[in-house]
């Protein structure tokens, strides 16, 4: 498939199954995308970041510092599936902290932790979550790097996970993606409460659910990445409706009230699609940027900042990089021309 036709085929309209709060829905894809690559951010120094590393998340903390999930000096061949990394822990930091207006490094921590980070989610009250699928586990630290609390072994089950995010009455939800295809509800005191999810193509069945988020009114987004589409569940894995044609989901997160999916069919053609919660297009930002040099490939983490101003896009494999794109229009009501924003590029 042509770049030409996979990014306009990615700008298409997509399809929301009717089915509780959830409405079929096809719109025309805006011509032109509302975000512009910042080729100035990160500035990182070689004395401090002297190699580029596999970026596989990125989380913005309450107070808008970036956090970067890479995987030191461990990286995964995905030609060799599930062998295609070893299982050492990583010596080098696992997270950097970026100031999110000049991407300066301000701190690192997370060495000796990880064997091969996935997913980084930050809670509202600041609690930082890291799933590891090299170890089977979830860990939880504060901003400084402290742990909290770790989840695994045989009672949980856990199968490399990919992801996880938080309801509102504070349970956490797992999607427990490579192996075991389901999602998991945990409560607040660790006990698992809800399993979800067999291997398939039916609703509530999963092939690689990669990514998961929570809207402001508890709706749960699932990445169904080999199914190529996002469902929709409620709080309690009640399904909703799902959103096709997507392309190889790998990252799903909320902010404001619009949902960011990150697709990737292949190597360096990736693109975030910018979703209202009825499953319609706003705006899409395509991760390769026209005429930028270098190396965009293989797009696998996603964050949004909290005004909905930036994207931050960790790549992996030949990339090893995190970039910002930076909003230049705000995305209008229907019916209401788009309004330019100031970014300071």
């Amino acid at each position: 498939m042509s770049r030409r036709r996979f990014l306009g085929h990615a700008t298409g309209a997509l399809l929301a199954l009717p089915l509780g709060n959830i409405r079929a829905s096809q719109t025309t894809p805006p011509a032109t995308s509302d975000f512009q690559f910042d080729p100035s951010w990160p500035s990182l120094s070689a004395d401090r970041y002297p190699e580029p590393c596999q970026i596989s998340g990125v989380a913005v903390a309450p107070e808008g510092e970036v956090l970067v999930l890479n995987r030191g000096e461990n990286s995964w061949n995905p030609d060799k599936g599930f062998a295609g990394f070893q299982k050492k822990r990583i010596q080098k930091p696992a997270v950097l902290v970026l100031d999110p207006h000049s991407g300066s490094l301000l701190r690192t921590w997370g060495s000796d932790r990880f064997v091969m980070p996935h997913q980084i989610f930050v809670e509202p009250a600041g609690r930082v979550w890291i799933a590891d699928c090299g170890q089977d586990k979830l860990f939880c630290f504060d901003l400084s790097g402290n742990l909290l609390r770790e989840l695994g072994g045989t009672r949980f089950g856990f199968q490399m996970p990919t992801d996880m995010a938080s309801l509102s009455d504070g349970r956490l939800v797992v999607s427990d993606g490579y192996v075991n295809a389901r999602l998991l509800w945990v409560e607040p005191d660790g006990k698992i409460s809800r399993s979800l999810g067999t291997r398939g193509s039916r609703p509530l069945q999963f092939k690689t659910p990669h990514s998961v988020t929570v809207d402001s009114e508890d709706r749960i987004y699932v990445a169904d990445r080999e199914n190529h589409r996002i469902q929709v569940l409620s709080a309690e894995g009640k399904f909703l409706g799902m959103w096709e044609n997507v392309e190889r989901p790998l990252a799903v997160r909320f902010q404001g009230e619009s949902v960011y999916v990150l697709s990737n069919l292949e190597a360096h053609r990736g693109v975030v699609r910018q979703l209202n919660r009825k499953g319609e297009l706003e705006t899409v930002c395509p991760t390769q940027p026209q005429g930028a040099e270098g190396d965009f490939s293989w797009p696998h983490g996603l964050a949004v900042s909290a005004d909905g101003a930036s994207l931050y896009v960790g790549y992996t494999l030949r990339a090893r990089r995190v970039q910002r794109f930076a909003r230049t229009r705000k995305t209008a009501p229907e019916g209401k021309a788009s309004e330019p924003v100031s970014n300071g590029l």
